[in-house]
């Protein structure tokens, strides 16, 4: 709530340049200041416009911005400010469409966090986390604002209006979005592909520069475990605490970090449906486009995209990164030349309330025991695994309430009459239905960790990858099924007040699934933390790690992810620029640069012989 009234506050106090001038509005978001806000009244910004918007389903606006850096819009209704996150393809002229239901009503939620807020649109996404929604009447004004401003970037609108039927989202410009190589259009930078010969001379430069493992064979095991100390070697990894700090045990007994990366595959596609017109050129399509791996194509020729695999490995062991991170290729996984992770399968999250599965249906644990069995079958015998995680950022903690309240709202189910005894029983409160929840969260973990360790006594239990409100009694709940607790961490330094809460309740190591940060640039959103620049993305991410592993529990942070996501977005409409990699096959050296430096010391910074880098980055959260 204090959080809530200090935005407030500061969007009243913090304006940018707000121009009307031809019947185009121009807003340009000072980047001076840490909240950039706008308010115009109905009869300035649409004189047409109703108080009243019960009887409407879109909100259509004219637009052009700048800048693919996200700026949230909303009403100013009788009930208070309704915001929601927007990120319009950036660069040209679109009509671009707001469902109304959005600032009506909570989402339904997915299997995970993503899936619940993220609404991706044909030129742009949504992102609806804020939870403030309410009855559209006695609206006055509407409202912009964008929190931490790159580069003053601006936002015309030229009309505003309402419909009943959705209008559809279109380009109002002669131009394409989206170059031949997947490049942003409309935007031109420093290094930008103009030709095939570019791209080729980029890479046969970059093939140079990984001959050289950033450490070399004498230090580090086959796995990438530390040499200089060493415990005992079971053929497998395992922790173990020593002199009060946790570390993981490779295979050979050497004593290691998982330093990974997700995503690590050769595809990042788009869906090219109804909107076709924003590329360049398609050279094949089929509902979607898959400009890496065209570009793929070019670096080693049709057929050989397999060679791709020796590229990402040599560049992992040039970096020092040692772990294939979660959703990457099989091709990696299999490979059998680098640790990894995986997650297990047919756990039926997806098709459980708010991501819990009904672990009172008896079929349930006969379902699991075969999918589980099955993967574990495959990979027990494997040294590079870590080991499993069980699933990722579920939607519920925090709404336990919200959860049983879809539970007996839906349909005639094992877990619905299971709620419906226990409140028989212990009354309906707050806290008769977390104690249900948790009770229920706690049978699911123990089921799957007895499956697992049946089929796979080998490897570890990485845990949930917790991605929002963990208390106490959660934690309590996890110690007794996982090896080690994950959390996905999308801050500017892994938080260390969590990190005691999980010692404290727990016990166990630590371990972070994601993180990233991420620069609003060649069309592309910053991502959940955004960076000024290139160079300070850099600088953030040897702040957060060597800040994280000095921590004495944290064993391994795996970043989000190995390469950009597509401009024009995900199935989820996620646009993000935070890969290791651009979409044409090419590192971001400052990145590199930065990776290098901090793998090089965080042996000696969890060991506690060598103080942490401390400069801080110039970065914010959103």
């Amino acid at each position: 709530m204090k959080k809530h009234l200090f935005i407030m506050m500061a969007l009243a106090l913090l304006l940018p340049s707000c121009k009307k001038s031809s019947g185009t509005i121009v807003m340009q978001f000072d980047s001076s200041q840490p909240v950039s806000s706008c308010s115009w009244a109905l009869r300035d910004i649409a004189p047409g416009l109703p108080s009243d918007w019960s009887d409407y389903n879109y909100l259509v606006l004219e637009m052009k911005a700048s800048s693919p850096q996200r700026f949230s819009i909303g009403p100013v209704t009788a009930g208070g400010f309704l915001p929601k996150n927007i990120q319009p393809f950036a660069g040209a002229w679109l009509r671009f469409t707001i469902p109304l239901d959005f600032f009506r009503e909570l989402p339904a939620s997915a299997v995970d966090m993503a899936a619940t807020y993220n609404k991706a649109r044909k030129l742009g996404q949504i992102n609806i986390h804020s939870h403030q929604t309410g009855t559209l009447t006695g609206i006055d004004s509407i409202r912009f604002y964008m929190k931490n401003p790159v580069d003053n970037p601006t936002l015309g609108i030229r009309a505003i209006t309402l419909a009943v039927d959705d209008p559809g989202e279109a380009l109002l410009e002669d131009v394409f979005l989206v170059d031949r190589f997947g490049q942003w259009a409309t935007k031109d930078w420093d290094g930008k592909v103009k030709s095939e010969e570019d791209l080729q001379a980029a890479w046969r430069e970059e093939d140079g520069r990984l001959q050289t493992a950033l450490f070399p064979g004498d230090e580090v095991s086959q796995y990438g475990g530390y040499r200089a100390r060493q415990r005992k070697a079971t053929g497998f990894f395992r922790t173990e605490k020593i002199d009060g700090k946790w570390w993981f045990v490779d295979p050979e007994g050497c004593l290691f970090l998982s330093v990974g990366a997700d995503c690590i595959n050769a595809s990042v596609r788009t869906t090219t449906k109804d909107r076709a017109f924003v590329f360049e050129h398609l050279p094949e399509t089929e509902g979607y486009a898959d400009f890496y791996r065209w570009n793929i194509r070019r670096r080693y020729g049709e057929g050989n995209e397999s060679e791709w695999i020796n590229t990402a490995i040599s560049r992992m062991h040039a970096w020092g990164l040692n772990t294939v991170a979660n959703w990457s290729s099989r091709e990696m996984t299999d490979a059998g030349r680098m640790p990894f992770v995986l997650t297990l399968p047919g756990l039926q999250l997806e098709k459980g309330v708010m991501g819990l599965p009904d672990v009172y249906d008896p079929q349930y644990a006969r379902d699991i025991d075969g999918s589980i069995g099955e993967m574990a079958r495959r990979y027990r015998d494997n040294p590079w695994l870590l080991g499993y995680f069980v699933g990722n950022e579920q939607p519920w903690p925090g709404q336990e309430s919200v959860l049983c309240d879809r539970i007996l709202n839906g349909g005639d189910t094992p877990i619905k009459k299971a709620l419906a005894s226990w409140i028989g029983e212990n009354g309906d409160s707050f806290e008769s239905r977390r104690a249900f929840v948790y009770g229920t969260f706690d049978r699911f973990l123990g089921l799957v960790n007895r499956v697992l360790k049946t089929y796979d006594p080998n490897h570890l239990n990485l845990g949930m990858r917790f991605g929002g409100h963990t208390s106490n009694g959660l934690l309590s709940v996890t110690a007794r099924h996982f090896d080690v607790f994950s959390f996905n961490c999308y801050e500017v330094q892994p938080s260390v007040e969590f990190m005691e809460r999980i010692d404290e309740m727990t016990g166990l190591p630590i371990l972070i699934g994601e993180y990233h940060f991420g620069v609003p640039d060649r069309g592309m959103a910053a991502g959940i933390v955004q960076a000024a620049n290139y160079r300070e993305r850099g600088n953030a991410y040897r702040y957060y790690n060597e800040q994280g592993y000095h921590h004495p529990s944290l064993v391994g942070a795996h970043w989000f992810q190995w390469i950009d996501q597509a401009n024009t977005g995900r199935m989820d409409g996620e646009n993000y620029n935070i890969g290791l990699l651009d979409i044409t096959d090419r590192p971001y050296p400052d990145m590199v640069d930065a990776m290098k430096e901090t793998h090089a010391r965080l042996f000696r910074i969890h060991a506690g012989e060598q103080h942490p880098y401390d400069t801080k980055p110039k970065a914010s959260g959103y």
